[in-house]
């Protein structure tokens, strides 16, 4: 990767891959780390309990109150004490103590989502610069979900405020669709719900879910299921998106673009 990239990287060598993921965080930027197998428990033993998947702050507060500060005090607790504290899930956590994941590998799943987010050096403070800026988000992405023959039923907006406060508002339309315009509009229709134009925005983001399609799909033609009562004219917009995408291949991503977004950098 080095040599090739000139990219770092860290990785992890163990039986499980909770162990394995536990390693690859030790040496970072640019090391390697080695679990024999048999020796998962004293490997994990003096970490402190919170590198443990799934023990959050309220979760690692209670075991603290329980006296365990390292994954070995939770593996030498007898494990009915933790499934009376904390149920299925404190079984979980005591089976990761002792270095036990029955996971299997799964080097390749279908994408769950697909979306573009921006940062911005100044804070936006104007809602209609958060408009614009979110039609600049839903044009390019929905271009790349054209492009690898996605379409979406669920559209999710991402603000994050300048004092890095996070929210997420969803929608879920009838049909899926892969139309920047109409990933726009439920994006804009989500604003109200937060305070977007009340404090400053450092980031915005749009993700698609629920998605038709996946990555490796063989073409943007695909099967897909038709409307029953489709009307004449309904394929308009489709016929659009295809005829601007093919002048952007042919003139670059400024060929054709939203006069809104003439000014865009």
């Amino acid at each position: 990767m080095r040599e090739e990239t000139g990219l770092t990287v860290s990785a992890g060598v163990a039986a499980s891959k909770f162990v394995a993921k536990i390693a690859s965080d030790l040496r970072k930027p640019d090391g390697l780390t080695v679990v024999p197998r048999g020796t998962e428990r004293d490997f994990l033993a003096p970490l402190p309990v919170g590198q443990l998947w799934g023990v959050g702050k309220v979760t690692e507060s209670a075991l603290r109150r329980m006296g365990v500060e390292t994954i070995g005090d939770l593996s030498r607790i007898a494990v009915d004490v933790i499934a009376r504290k904390f149920g299925k899930h404190g079984v979980r956590l005591h089976e990761l103590s002792l270095g036990i994941d029955e996971r299997e590998v799964v080097p390749e799943q279908p994408a769950r989502s697909i979306g573009r987010e921006e940062t911005y050096s100044e804070d936006l403070v104007d809602a209609d610069a958060v408009r614009k800026e979110l039609l600049s988000l839903a044009t390019r992405l929905a271009e790349r979900m054209r492009r690898h023959g996605i379409k979406g039923r669920t559209v999710t907006l991402k603000v994050k405020y300048h004092d890095f406060a996070l929210v997420t508002r969803a929608v879920t339309a009838g049909d899926a669709t892969d139309d920047g315009g109409e990933i726009y509009r439920c994006a804009v229709a989500l604003l109200p719900k937060t305070e977007a134009g009340k404090r400053p925005i450092r980031l915005l983001g749009i993700a698609v879910s629920n998605l038709d399609g996946c990555e490796d799909a063989p073409s943007p033609g695909a099967p897909e299921q038709l409307p029953l009562f489709a009307k004449p004219g309904d394929d308009r917009a489709q016929k659009l998106n295809r005829a601007v995408d093919r002048i952007r291949e042919k003139f670059g991503k400024k060929g054709i673009r939203p006069a809104a977004l003439l000014d865009e950098d």
